[in-house]
C-alpha cells in the first residue's frame, strides 16, 4: 500500500509530508458484532495522518440518516486520552477503575472529533500524540456492515521545508538586488 502517488495527493490538501505506512488494515465492522476499543496501547509518540475510507449500505435516505445521526454507531470517534498520572497507573496496572456510567458522562470533553460513516469516502484526520480513536460498536439495527480501509502514516509537518524554501528565496532575491546594485556607479561622498 506504499504509493508515492498517494502520500503526493496527501501532501498536497493536507500539507504534511507522509514519510511511511505506520499500519494499514482491512476491517469489517458486523451489525450486533464488532467495534474497537481505545486504550492506552495505542498511544502514538509522533503525530500520524489517519486515512480512512469507508463502505456502508447508505443507498436510500433512510439508511444515510441512520449512519449520520450516530443512532446506529459505526461512527470513528476520537478523544483524548485522560491525565498522565492515569496513564502512568494504566503502565503499572494500577488504573483508577471507572464504573460503566463514567463511559457517557455527558460532561466529558475527551471527545475532540466524530466522523460518521458514509459510504466510499476517504477521511484524513491529523491525530497527534495523546489522542486515541475507535470504531463505536455497530447496532444490531444498523442498516449494513461497515468496512473500512484504515491506514496510518507517519508524518513530518512541511513548515520546516517551507522555511528552508523561503530561505532560499530571500536569499536568491539579495543576490540579485546585489547584482541591480552593482550596475548602479556607486556614489562619491
Amino acid at each position: 500500500m506504499e504509493s508515492k502517488q498517494l502520500a503526493r495527493f496527501f501532501k498536497r490538501v493536507t500539507s504534511l509530508h507522509c514519510e511511511s505506512i505506520q499500519t494499514s488494515k482491512i476491517r469489517r465492522f458486523r451489525p450486533g458484532l464488532d467495534y474497537t476499543v481505545a486504550h492506552y496501547g495505542l498511544l502514538v509518540d509522533k503525530p500520524v495522518l489517519d486515512a480512512t475510507v469507508c463502505f456502508v449500505n447508505d443507498d436510500n435516505g433512510d439508511d444515510k440518516q441512520a449512519w449520520e445521526s450516530g443512532d446506529v454507531g459505526g461512527f470513528e470517534c476520537y478523544i483524548a486520552a485522560d491525565d498522565e498520572d492515569e496513564k502512568e497507573g494504566a503502565a503499572k496496572g494500577t488504573e483508577q477503575q471507572h464504573g460503566p456510567a463514567d463511559e457517557y458522562n455527558e460532561d466529558d470533553d475527551t471527545q475532540l472529533l466524530s466522523v460518521s460513516p458514509s459510504n466510499n469516502t476517504l477521511n484524513l484526520v491529523y491525530r497527534d500524540p495523546g489522542t486515541l480513536r475507535f470504531v463505536k460498536y455497530v447496532s444490531h439495527s444498523a442498516p449494513s456492515s461497515r468496512y473500512d480501509i484504515s491506514m496510518e502514516y507517519t508524518v513530518t509537518d512541511d513548515d520546516d521545508e517551507d522555511e528552508d524554501d523561503g530561505g532560499e528565496d530571500a536569499d536568491q532575491e539579495q543576490k540579485t538586488a546585489a547584482e541591480n546594485d552593482g550596475d548602479k556607479k556607486p556614489k562619491a561622498a
